[in-house]
């Protein structure tokens, strides 16, 4: 099977498990009050909407490659795992002020029929319910208690790292960050939710020690490959490819590491940056122009390319099984293969 393959695959095998979870969750809020039910009925809506659950299909791909096969076990770990990430998608969506996730409304958009601020308080809670129900996947998945300790602490740990990384984000909203503060941000940012999703497949299909060290490190380069490679779609994706105009993150001010570059080569784009408005469709050219022109462009790409081959040879060296190697292969080559695309 193709990357692709396996990932509808894996991804209808958690979305089925997704289904299962809400399904209790939802019987029993309905008894509660019928608003809590319907709560749950739209954050069902909203986390199996699209997408390809690359985290939890890396913990399910992990698990496998160890253990040679998928139980219900994982896949309910797996669904943890999807539950976690929208939590931080939740939250990062009313952060950045973002009206559409997947084609779809955001999801404090979705609850704010009555009024913003019910819509944008109700998703803070149900981002928090969200984490909560993650844990209990994990705790209530059937494994080893000693293993779900150890993943659910990790879950904590990651949190709190990710949530750092938000607060600079932030905070880079409003300032111009160096290079080298841009990569503390990242480091904590997709990376902590690769490590949190391949250490997850790694601690419950019983890999080594060394190998537990191994993938921690290339989840990291994982994590900063899609990192980099995200930020230059919003950047430079048509609506048509990508579903929203382009430069979206630098209109709110965002700095993604080609921009932290740009600004040190050309200071014609600090006025751009904040202004933390729509940018006219000649302004987009203009800061796409600066950014090709400069080689901040050229040089995000190949250090996403530098960490996706690191993250490969890094793969290869765990004792997973052939086919796991090589999925993960494909989908990290899917990401510096996307580079191209962009020009």
């Amino acid at each position: 099977m193709s990357h692709n393959e396996l990932l509808d695959l894996y991804g209808s095998l958690i979305e089925s498990d997704l289904s299962d979870l809400f399904a209790s969750h939802k019987e029993t809020a309905n008894k509660y009050h019928p608003h809590i039910g319907q709560v749950y009925e739209i954050l069902e809506k909203f986390v199996l909407r699209g997408g390809k659950r690359l985290a939890a299909c890396s913990t399910l791909g992990i698990y496998k490659g160890y253990q040679r096969a998928i139980d219900k076990k994982i896949l309910r770990v797996c669904s943890g795992i999807e539950l976690y990430r929208h939590a931080i998608l939740i939250h990062d969506d009313i952060v950045d002020r973002e009206m559409f996730r997947r084609g779809g409304e955001t999801l404090h958009r979705v609850l704010g029929s009555i009024d913003e601020q019910i819509g944008i308080g109700s998703a803070i809670f149900a981002g928090n319910i969200l984490y909560s129900m993650s844990l209990r996947a994990v705790y209530n998945s059937g494994f080893d208690v000693n293993k779900t300790n150890e993943l659910a602490e990790l879950l904590t740990s990651e949190y709190k790292d990710v949530n750092e990384s938000q607060i600079l984000d932030l905070l880079f909203e409003y300032k111009e960050p160096s290079v080298s503060e841009w990569e503390i941000m990242a480091s904590k940012r997709a990376a902590t939710l690769f490590r949190a999703a391949i250490l997850a497949g790694a601690i419950l299909g019983k890999a080594t020690d060394k190998d537990k060290a191994i993938l921690k490190r290339a989840a990291k380069h994982i994590g900063l490959a899609f990192d980099i490679q995200d930020d230059i779609i919003d950047t430079f994706a048509t609506k048509a490819q990508y579903g929203r105009d382009p430069c979206g993150d630098i209109a709110k001010g965002k700095k993604p590491l080609h921009i932290a570059m740009a600004l040190t080569r050309d200071a014609t784009l600090a006025s751009l940056t904040q202004n933390r408005r729509d940018l006219a469709q000649e302004e987009i050219m203009f800061v796409q122009d600066i950014i090709r022109n400069c080689g901040a462009l050229d040089e995000a790409k190949a250090i996403s390319r530098s960490h996706a081959r690191e993250a490969k040879q890094l793969i290869s060296e765990t004792q997973m099984n052939d086919e796991d190697i090589a999925f993960f292969t494909s989908f990290i080559e899917y990401v510096e293969d996307s580079l191209e695309w962009y020009k």
